[in-house]
């Protein structure tokens, strides 16, 4: 075993080994292939790291071909997995098992980021109840409801934890920790975990705090805001020790990209202490495979390097024995690429320190294929002429992204960034109060210069839902007033829908249109709403044969405007004519897309711009996931044949190039437009656009 001194010398040595490494913003270095190693283990477990072996753990990251891997300093059990003077070392385990694993890393040139953890540490939490975040009755907050009086036999629920909270001497604590690791060993990055704003910490601290920074403690608003300020202000001084003593590393606090949190993580920007965005994803099981688009999308805008994550296990963390199947990984890894972010694959280590090499050769799989695509993904920047105005709801946010990703649309996001909104065409507003004034002018002035909106449903109101920010061409009557309604389509959004009322679950606004303004769908009401007074058949009441007086879809010139909640309705039902209604409105407007293909809805296409290699890079992905249990599993991944793409690109191109074959595909000219044809591909695919 190397002392901490000789790992250093070796790291120093092999500093400048950047191979299979991302753009690097600064001086740090991301892994493209990248696996985050789960270590947290009970102190009930013997023998910890004992069949570790230096050659196992690189043959197993060379197998699988990985070039980063955030490894364990100390993990939710409290246990320390190096010999620490600050925490606690496992007592089962009797060497340097982090320095064994920086040294096997840094040996064949794979960077180590430290994982550390902070809400939720068992040992600290049953030691030091002072440290622990509590609820308004002074019990301490956990993640499910947690049993303090349970006999020791008693069945434990998965994902339970005690909060850890910042503002008590924990964060001291975990300062002295961190320097202690900042100085004993060279350092790559840091992996800091569980940073929840949805937990909102009353303990005694906390309140005393609150009150002398001039928060109220009986305002939940005022309450986030203030969790919010500490856990930044606890980042920013991790962050700063960490970067007196290694200014290149990476820092990452896990949880405040996410999205179930509430738009917190967005509204108080919890995130702009990473110098890396990692987007934690497990698709089988939290919420599918389309929520990585419109979060890389946002935080690559923001001028982040972005890192998508995900797990090999058939379910989610922590689940030993549970396998997805190669072509799944490969699936997620190529969209990965495809949405221009690094790759990283969760897994669990085995308590003996051995890795699994099954493991390693299903990621193998996947890894393969991104060292052939990743300079063609990784770095790009998503470019699109339809913008979304993301509402942080991630219900009418997914929705709306939904919608676009199985109509093929390519989309970026308009409220982030610098962007001036006239790069776009389109701008889609969802369907949820989302807008403030200043946003609202912005957006009728956007209008007014020619740009299109198209605006769904109280996306369209001030967040009272009182008043109209947007000019729709109408003035608002009233929310509906029945619990559901139908739409009748007309002539000019028809095509591939049903010419009968067709059921929206939810009602749509009440609006009346001003002269001059084009309904294009009209609403038919039920009878009455289901009642215990009033009920037919099992569910909704049929629709009465006249049109109701206010109108579910208008069009005031380039702004189009439906009355119902569309993107929330496809999020929750699902239902095709919803989505395909969405579409046909689009397209009266989006008249100049950047990117147009042919696949089923399963398919995915993004398109990247890499300027300093002169390239627009539209990527296309078909694997379809189906629902097996509770989980979205990839397994199959058909072979499409003669798949055309046509680009509308601001560039003289000069070729394009398949990729990963790498061949040159001829093109057709036409109204300005380019088309060439993909002889086929399973999978995944790219045509590189080359230009001067």
């Amino acid at each position: 075993m190397q002392s901490g001194q000789q790992t250093t010398n070796l790291a120093l040595i092999l500093g400048t080994i950047l191979i299979g490494m991302s753009p690097i913003q600064g001086q740090q270095k991301i892994g493209t292939r990248q696996i985050h190693l789960d270590f947290h283990t009970s102190e009930h477990l013997p023998e910890i790291g004992a069949d570790f072996s230096k050659e196992q753990f690189q043959e197993a990251l060379k197998v699988a071909n990985v070039n980063a891997i955030n490894i364990f300093a100390k993990g939710h059990h409290s246990w320390s997995y190096y010999p620490t003077k600050v925490g606690h070392v496992h007592p089962n385990l009797d060497f340097d098992l982090l320095g064994a694993q920086i040294e096997a890393c840094h040996e064949i040139g794979v960077l180590c980021p430290f994982y550390f953890t902070f809400g939720w540490s068992h040992t600290d939490a049953t030691r030091h109840p002072e440290w622990c975040a509590r609820n308004q009755d002074g019990t301490m907050i956990t993640t499910s409801s947690y049993n303090f009086d349970a006999k020791p036999d008693t069945p434990k629920p998965n994902f339970q934890w005690i909060n850890m909270c910042c503002n008590t001497p924990y964060h001291d604590h975990m300062m002295k920790q961190v320097e202690e690791l900042c100085e004993m060993y060279p350092v790559d990055g840091f992996w800091f975990d569980i940073y929840q704003i949805n937990r909102l910490c009353y303990c005694e601290t906390c309140k005393k705090r609150m009150k002398e920074q001039g928060f109220n403690v009986g305002n939940k608003q005022d309450v986030q805001r203030f969790q919010g300020e500490s856990f930044k202000k606890h980042q920013r001084e991790l962050s700063k020790l960490i970067r007196n003593r290694h200014p290149e590393a990476t820092i990452y606090f896990n949880g405040v990209t996410s999205t179930s949190r509430g738009a917190a993580n967005f509204t108080l920007k919890l995130y702009e202490n990473n110098t890396v965005q990692d987007l934690e994803d497990l698709p089988t099981t939290w919420g599918g495979y389309d929520k990585l688009p419109i979060q890389s999308k946002y935080f690559l805008k923001a001028g982040y390097p972005v890192t998508a994550m995900s797990g090999k296990f058939h379910k989610a963390w922590g689940e030993f024995g549970g396998f997805k199947h190669p072509n799944a990984l490969k699936y997620e890894a190529a969209s990965m690429i495809s949405w221009g972010a690094n790759c990283n694959f969760g897994d669990q280590l085995h308590p003996n320190g051995l890795m699994d090499m099954d493991t390693y050769k299903n990621i193998g799989v996947a890894y393969e294929y991104v060292e052939k695509i990743e300079d063609f993904g990784v770095g790009g920047l998503p470019t699109a002429r339809v913008g979304v105005w993301r509402s942080f709801d991630s219900d009418h946010d997914e929705g709306v992204t939904q919608m676009l990703l199985e109509s093929h649309v390519n989309f970026n996001v308009a409220n982030v960034g610098n962007e001036d909104l006239t790069d776009f065409d389109v701008i889609v507003v969802p369907g949820v109060p989302c807008l403030n004034e200043a946003d609202a002018a912005r957006l009728n002035e956007y209008a007014k210069a020619g740009g299109a909106l198209l605006v769904i449903g109280e996306g369209a109101m001030d967040r009272s839902r009182q008043t109209l920010l947007l000019d729709i061409g109408a003035e608002f009557v009233g929310s509906g007033t029945y619990d559901r309604d139908y739409l009748v389509v007309g002539d000019s959004i028809e095509d591939g829908l049903v010419n009968s009322p067709f059921l929206c679950y939810t009602p749509g606004l009440r609006i009346k249109p001003a002269s001059g303004t084009e309904v294009l769908a009209s609403i038919r009401e039920p009878y009455f709403s289901r009642t215990y007074e009033k009920f037919t058949s099992h569910q909704n009441t049929p629709y009465k044969l006249e049109d109701a007086p206010h109108p579910g879809v208008i069009r005031n010139g380039n702004v189009i405007f439906f009355a119902h909640e569309l993107d929330r309705m496809y999020f929750i039902h699902g239902a095709r004519l919803h989505r395909d209604l969405f579409a046909n409105a689009l397209k009266l407007v989006h008249k100049r897309p950047m990117v147009e293909t042919k696949l089923p809805s399963a398919g995915r296409v993004s398109l990247l711009h890499q300027a300093e290699q002169k390239r627009y890079v539209a990527h296309l992905l078909y694997g379809p996931p189906i629902t097996r249990g509770q989980c979205e599993v990839i397994e199959d991944l058909p072979t499409l044949h003669d798949v055309p793409l046509t680009v509308n690109l601001p560039v003289d191109v000069k070729k394009a190039v398949l990729v990963p074959a790498m061949k040159e595909l001829p093109i057709t000219k036409k109204d300005g437009k380019l088309t060439v044809t993909i002889p086929q591909f399973s999978c995944h695919c790219a045509v590189a656009f080359e230009y001067e």
